[in-house]
């Protein structure tokens, strides 16, 4: 059984990851967070709270990494059964890792709540031999170093303390209904002590979790008022009145929020019969990402949370549509500048955070009025990162965003940085003003061929003012391009376009 669990990592996103395993089967488990930055606990720091510790590799340290930490740890008689962790796992560094008495190893990239639960029964019942030779040799030599009188000194108290039998009948006349309903569990105040001790010493060691208070989710048949019964899935805090669509990671609803009867769309991630633990991944980043940005031109997000078999965010909802249904409709040129000019600045906001999107499409560009656009859907989009996060989240040529906006150096596998969302937008910009896309086919290939060899198409007559600044979008080569929404709007503001 697990209660508690110790996670010694800088990459807070595995929070989420590990979060999501445990709750599947310990879903009252708690997670604290150590960062590596404090250095290796003190010998004084109490492992006995811990059921598990879960250390990684790359620590983000100069001169240490998850083995050294452990060569030290395991000399405690009382660190609980490690696992060591690393988003690139190779047999050489399992074997080290075991070698060194790590009672467990594990692949970020392959975990799942099936592997993690496995992976966590396997340890527990089966410790490292290392670990159990190292606390023998331990145990013998503390026995050696007893002087014969301490020795009798510590059996004589033993049978002082040891209670006795009309003790025990003492014990037993208390009953559960007694004990006073207020009395917190010992685990809990002593993690609540050494969080308060920790903080008084102002050393940023350990937190909770914040996941731990984070709203479980059931899906269970609704029982909640207001809700269709077809609707099986229970947001504790919300209403789900519709399914409203089915995303690349995501099933969407629209709901109504119970504490102030707002609307809002949740997007709710069902992992529990998935093995790509990468899409957990993306989809929390999502929350994260856009939480950073406070822009009129980035759709809002209220909050997240995970249960034991899916994750959900709640987001502001737009009640006008989409730039895709407008588009049917047909713009104006006036309207399809103004709506360039905001979703240029909504593009730079998130830039501006290192934020690439990757998936710029009518569809994802809402309204939440007539004239009023926000960028929204950015569960494919990509920090500026390093290299360990790349390779976790990235697979080699994958392909992201849809055929019609995507760029040719993600068609090629390339990186795609912020000039590839300016290549999209491009796209998008032809789209308003002309009703088609720059490049078609009947089927992907021919698409892609457009993108990667065909000319760029002329505007009619009545834009031609605008040609450069969709030359500067278009380009194949990302050198050739605008450079960055600054560029664009230089060019958008440079005079009254009509």
């Amino acid at each position: 059984m697990l209660h508690r669990i110790l996670i010694v990592d800088d990459a807070e996103d595995i929070e989420f990851l590990v979060r999501f395993c445990v709750n599947a089967y310990w879903p009252d488990a708690v997670l604290e967070m150590y960062d590596p930055r404090c250095g290796i606990p003190e010998k004084t720091f109490n492992w006995s709270r811990y059921d598990l510790l879960l250390l990684d590799y790359d620590l983000n340290l100069p001169d240490q990494n998850g083995i050294d930490w452990l060569r030290e740890l395991i000399k405690d008689d009382h660190l609980p059964p490690v696992i060591i962790m690393t988003g690139y796992a190779t047999d050489k560094l399992s074997n080290m890792a075991n070698s060194e008495g790590a009672d467990g190893f594990l692949d970020k990239n392959k975990l799942t709540p099936e592997t993690f639960a496995n992976l966590v029964r396997s340890v527990i019942e089966n410790p490292s031999r290392i670990r159990q030779e190292l606390s023998a040799d331990n145990k013998a030599e503390k026995t050696q170093l007893l002087k014969a009188v301490d020795k009798q000194k510590i059996i004589q108290k033993a049978k002082i303390d040891s209670p006795t039998t009309q003790d025990f009948e003492k014990t037993r006349l208390i009953t559960n209904e007694e004990v006073p309903a207020s009395i917190s569990p010992p685990d809990n105040v002593q993690a609540n002590n050494n969080v308060l001790q920790t903080a008084t010493q102002n050393k940023p060691v350990l937190r909770e979790s914040s996941t731990t208070t984070a709203r479980r989710i059931t899906s269970s048949i609704s029982s909640k008022i207001g809700q269709p019964e077809s609707i099986t899935i229970t947001v504790p805090g919300y209403i789900i009145q519709s399914k409203i669509g089915e995303g690349g990671m995501a099933s969407i609803y629209l709901a109504e929020r119970e504490e102030d009867n707002i609307k809002v769309v949740l997007k709710i991630l069902n992992l529990k019969d998935q093995g790509d633990s990468n899409l957990l991944r993306r989809f929390m980043r999502e929350y994260k990402l856009i939480a950073q940005i406070q822009h009129p031109n980035i759709v809002e997000i209220y909050e997240r949370a995970f249960a034991s078999d899916f994750a959900y965010i709640a987001m502001e909802y737009f009640g006008y549509g989409d730039l895709a249904e407008r588009l049917k409709k047909g713009l104006d040129s006036h309207t399809a500048i103004d709506f360039l000019h905001q979703i240029t600045e909504g593009l730079g906001a998130a830039h501006a955070k290192g934020i690439v999107h990757r998936d710029m499409k009518p569809a994802n560009i809402l309204f939440r009025s007539e004239t009023s656009l926000a960028i929204t859907d950015f569960g494919i989009a990509k920090a500026v990162e390093s290299q360990q996060m790349k390779k976790q989240l990235t697979m080699d040529g994958e392909l992201m965003g849809t055929l019609y906006y995507i760029s040719p150096e993600q068609i090629m596998g390339g990186e795609a940085d912020q000039r590839s969302d300016l290549y999209s937008l491009g796209v998008i910009m032809y789209k308003m003003l002309t009703g088609n896309h720059p490049y078609v086919g009947s089927n992907p290939t021919e698409i892609f061929e457009g993108h990667l060899n065909s000319p760029i198409p002329l505007l009619p007559e009545k834009f031609a003012a605008l040609q450069p600044l969709l030359d500067g979008l278009l380009a194949k080569d990302p050198d050739e391009r605008f450079q960055s929404t600054e560029d664009l709007l230089l060019g958008l503001n440079w005079k009254e376009w009509t």
